[in-house]
């Protein structure tokens, strides 16, 4: 495959990398926007494209892993990574403390 030579991986590495720029903006809004008194209309708008982000970052997550062989510049590699991985990490200790909670 042409796309997963080394030189190539730089555009799965700015796909990945955007996906974490719009995980790190809408996911913290879609969180706190339960706290503003807003209309219902945006409230559900809100909080429609915050599951959309967390599937986009659950699906970037393969992409970063993929963007660790390219070239890019590391940082920019390791924080997509993190930030991609982040929210995900999120829901399985959520449910890992109301599964231990139980007992």
């Amino acid at each position: 495959m042409r796309i997963l030579q080394r030189e190539n991986l730089n555009i799965i590495t700015q796909i990945s990398f955007y996906i974490a720029l719009a995980a790190i903006v809408f996911i913290p809004v879609s969180l706190f926007s339960s706290l503003i008194p807003l209309n219902d209309g945006i409230k559900s708008i809100i909080k429609i494209i915050g599951v959309l982000i967390f599937l986009f970052s659950v699906f970037g997550i393969p992409l970063s892993i993929v963007s660790m062989f390219s070239k890019e510049n590391l940082a920019k590699r390791i924080v997509s990574l993190l930030v991609n991985v982040t929210p995900l990490s999120i829901v399985i200790y959520a449910l890992i403390m109301e599964y231990l909670d139980k007992f």
